[in-house]
């Protein structure tokens, strides 16, 4: 039973159950399924007047109420029963979206976007390359742009005495990954445009590209609902784990199964090269894979995105730290698959120096060895490690030599057993921060000769300086001898197909060398840490040897 009401809503009321009646008697006409709408549970003492008055922009227009949620008799709406009321019809007010991470480029509207703006409905993001945002929106739901993206937040706006909310965005181009924060009963859902079709998701984590001609979607929680918005638009419920595309005409593809994650169990625990090469299996049905770097698990803030043809992923730049990456494979239709998560690990840094003797294989006779390196821009100190040939790779497990605090970039030995040798190299910074060890060189050493002759009169007749590095198969390299750390005064630039160089003196005094290497399908790395050696000016003979005198060596004053 009704409270009393004024005569004038008992009239009211009366003429808008005869309109109903009307309305009705020509046949029911539903909202459609897919309108935005706000759900009112019936309270006691609810009447379409009332409810007009407190939700809608125009109170008058109650009567639409009772057509479009078939009131027959709206004096007597059942107690609990559920009430759609299209948001259309709601009073709004404006609400916010916050910026919350940002790297690299990132443009609103009018000028570059900070870290905590907040930005009204109407706002645009644009990311540039290699550059990622992620935005707060203002129903909490979280939406990461990927470089090169543009958005547009479409609908930011709160409903006046509901707690619910309209939030949409417009993505006209680039990649989203969002957390859509779950909608209560009751309340709509947050949904995303793209020039093909209608994002709509009650609360799940999906992706969404957008190229010019297609859309893709990729459901990694809950279900979203696409609809295509062209000529030949369909729908589609699309589960978790599943993706779908459309088109150009707004047709919405049959959803198909995303790719699984990647297998990350063979990849290292450590990486020890400022290039760092993650080498996957070759996974079926992938054509592509990517691979995101971030500085934390929420992959706000990213790092690195790669992708590559192959299942070969190389990572340039990066400072030593701890790094969560997700890894994921791209079928024919563009669609990413699972993400698999995995940590990167890396020190890199100070860079090892170059080693210079004994060079990679060499054969010496004796007992003494003389070791020599580049001398590292970021070392002020060094460390060798010496250790017998195993047959496996587990040399260094057992030393024959560890030398932690060495000054100088060169170092003899003797004596030494004959035997087959590896070292290396590590640079250590001034404060006892080490860098990873250098590739290991080999070396073997033999017993001299019995009754050996005796030596001819020591000269310095090389005239060179040689140099050796590692490499891989098929890989091609930059070499530069410079007068100056910078490389500004370049003496020599040669591109070898060979991991050691045999370099002619051109002078006296220090130089400075670098390189970087070219793998066989023309990724070119970074250059190397600056390195450098020192030429003695000398006087020479007419060989053009350096004269000795003693066991020193005459210099030029």
């Amino acid at each position: 039973m009704l409270p009393a009401r004024p005569a004038f809503d008992l009239l009211v009321l009366a003429a808008a159950t005869a309109a109903a009646s009307v309305a009705l008697a020509a046949g029911p006409q539903p909202m459609a399924a897919d309108e935005p709408t706000y759900v009112h549970v019936l309270q006691p003492g609810d009447t379409l007047i009332g409810l007009g008055r407190r939700y809608l922009v125009e109170p008058g227009s109650w009567p639409e109420l009772a057509h479009l949620n078939q009131v027959r008799q709206p004096r007597r709406m059942p107690i609990g029963s559920s009430l759609r009321i299209p948001l259309r019809l709601m009073r709004t007010e404006p609400g916010l979206a916050i910026v919350t991470s940002i790297t690299g480029s990132v443009r609103g509207t009018d000028a570059p976007l900070i870290v905590g703006q907040t930005l009204p409905q109407g706002s645009e993001l644009n990311t540039g390359s290699d550059s990622h945002a992620t935005v707060r929106l203002v129903d909490g739901t979280l939406l990461r742009l990927r470089s090169s993206g543009r958005v547009r937040i479409d609908e930011a706006r709160r409903v006046t005495g509901t707690g619910a909310v309209r939030s949409g965005v417009q993505l006209d181009r680039g990649r989203v990954e969002i957390d859509a924060q779950p909608a209560r009963g009751g309340q709509p859902g947050f949904r995303i445009t793209t020039p093909q079709g209608v994002l709509g998701v009650r609360g799940t984590q999906f992706r969404v590209e957008a190229d010019g001609a297609l859309t893709r979607g990729e459901v990694l929680e809950g279900t979203v609902a696409v609809s295509g918005t062209g000529a030949a638009g369909n729908k589609q419920r699309v589960a978790a784990g599943f993706g779908t595309v459309v088109d150009a005409a707004g047709r919405v593809a049959q959803p198909v199964a995303l790719l699984p994650a990647p297998d990350t169990s063979q990849l290292p625990v450590l990486y020890e090269r400022p290039l760092v090469r993650l080498r996957l299996p070759a996974q079926p049905g992938a054509v592509a894979y990517r691979v995101l770097v971030a500085r934390d698990e929420t992959f706000d803030a990213v790092l690195a995105d790669v992708r590559s043809a192959t299942p070969e992923l190389r990572i340039a730049g990066l400072p030593d730290g701890r790094y969560p990456m997700r890894l994921r494979a791209t079928d024919a239709q563009g669609l990413e698959g699972r993400d698999a998560r995995a940590l990167l690990q890396l020190k890199a840094q100070p860079e090892p120096p170059l080693p210079r003797t004994p060079t990679p294989r060499a054969v010496i006779s004796g007992t003494r060895v003389d070791f020599a390196w580049t001398a590292s821009s970021e070392a002020q100190r060094y460390r060798l490690q010496l250790a017998r040939t195993i047959s496996g790779g587990a040399e260094f497990a057992v030393l024959d030599r560890d030398l932690k605090d060495l000054q100088a970039v060169a170092q003899s030995l003797d004596p030494l057993p004959p035997g087959a040798y590896v070292w290396r190299l590590a640079s250590v910074r001034a404060d006892g921060d080490q860098g990873p060890f250098g590739d290991a060189q080999s070396f073997e050493l033999r017993a001299p000769p019995p009754q050996p002759a005796p030596p001819s009169p020591p000269t310095v007749g090389d005239g060179s300086v040689h140099l050796s590095w590692q490499g891989l198969p098929g890989q091609t390299f930059e070499l530069q001898v410079a007068r100056d750390a910078v490389f500004t005064q370049i003496v020599t630039a040669l591109t070898l197909d060979r991991n050691q160089i045999e370099l002619p003196l051109t002078g006296a005094g220090r130089f400075h060398v670098r390189l970087r290497a070219r793998d066989a399908d023309g990724f070119v790395g970074p250059w190397s840490a600056s390195q450098s050696f020192d030429v003695i000016p000398c006087v020479r003979d007419a060989r053009d040897a350096c004269v000795r005198a003693g066991n020193g060596t005459l210099q030029l004053q």
